[in-house]
């Protein structure tokens, strides 16, 4: 089978067009799923530089060459022989979290329980830009902050750079939940945000929103120290200062730590200065957010999209074959909803 790989760390350069990679045999528990369309996400892009090495070279059974990609639709092939809910035919999506099994490929085998039935009114570009995104924001509310949908109603919610995947995705999402929500983005993208029903849109190069807003119950920081300094302290100072506050940052220093110190001295570092935060924050509630499948967050999101509530935001469209020009538009920071991956040479 043909695959976009890498066989070094590095920049978007790297990728290669192999079309000699063995076809995947699934598992008991696993179907053959050939892929239609793909997504780039961020994380993507810092696992191609090295992020997180120490970890998914554990996890892969051979360090090169690597197949990125984690979001995915398509039909599936062929299943394993514990597998009861899908059959040969089906069209499924989803979102794998497994370092053997990138989705830059023309097949890939996916675990059940990453899998679901495609809604049928996405085609499978659509389809393939919302797994990853909505279910990192369905683990960071859920699963790390320990909310539920009714704990959200008519409460304020600031979603820190609203304009990308995620953001677009957790915007639909907080508005379905009944949650009034503030967003930063730039200019080119004001008209965006209102459409998907955000309240309060600072542009952040005119404005400051720790001046536009406070008494906030919950902050979605999306972006972090990397384009605010002491990000999580400016974050905090709109929040109610007490126990129903919420701050849920994806961008954080536990897998970096690993990097640095090595998994033995990494994660007991990283749990102390996650521990040190909270600390220092409370009452206000501090989670640090990790991305973690779920089949149930997935069933949701097929339900959601069914019924038009969660819509795709794309921004361009790309094949295989130009998967280093879609990771260079990632780059930028600039994308308005996802890059997608059709999957043709």
């Amino acid at each position: 089978m043909y695959a976009a790989v890498i066989e070094s760390y590095g920049d978007e350069t790297n990728f290669k067009i192999n079309e000699s990679i063995a076809l995947p045999e699934p598992k008991q528990n696993q179907v053959l799923v050939k892929i239609k369309a793909s997504s780039v996400n961020p994380i993507d892009l810092m696992k191609r530089e090295g992020y997180g090495s120490g970890i998914f070279e554990k996890q892969r059974r051979q360090n090169f060459p690597w197949i990125l990609g984690s979001d995915f639709s398509g039909n599936v092939v062929s299943a394993g022989n514990k597998v009861k809910r899908l059959k040969e035919g089906d069209e499924v999506w989803g979102c794998t979290s497994n370092a053997n099994n990138g989705t830059y490929a023309e097949y890939v085998a996916i675990n059940q329980d990453e899998v679901n039935f495609k809604p049928s009114n996405l085609t499978f570009e659509e389809a393939a830009s919302l797994p990853y995104v909505f279910l990192t924001s369905w683990s960071a509310i859920i699963r790390w902050a320990g909310l539920r949908p009714k704990d959200l109603a008519e409460k304020k919610v600031f979603i820190q750079g609203g304009a990308g995947g995620v953001g677009t995705t957790a915007i639909q999402l907080f508005k379905h939940w009944g949650s009034n929500i503030a967003s930063t983005c730039s200019e080119g993208n004001i008209e965006l945000l209102k459409s998907l029903g955000v309240n309060e849109i600072i542009d952040y190069r005119r404005n400051s929103f720790q001046e536009a807003l406070k008494d906030y119950d919950l902050v979605y920081d999306l972006l972090g120290d990397s384009v605010l300094d002491n990000s999580i302290e400016e974050c905090c100072k709109i929040l109610k200062k007490d126990a129903s506050s919420h701050y849920i940052t994806l961008t954080h220093p536990f897998i970096n730590t690993m990097d640095s110190k090595g998994l033995f001295l990494g994660i007991p570092h990283a749990l102390l200065l996650r521990q040190k935060l909270k600390a220092a924050y409370k009452p206000i509630n501090v989670h640090w957010s990790i991305y973690r499948p779920s089949l149930s967050g997935l069933q949701e999101l097929t339900y959601l999209a069914e019924e038009n509530i969660i819509k795709p935001v794309i921004d361009s469209t790309y094949s295989l074959s130009e998967i280093a020009k879609a990771h260079e538009k990632v780059a930028t920071g600039h994308s308005s909803g996802k890059v997608v991956i059709r999957n043709d040479l």
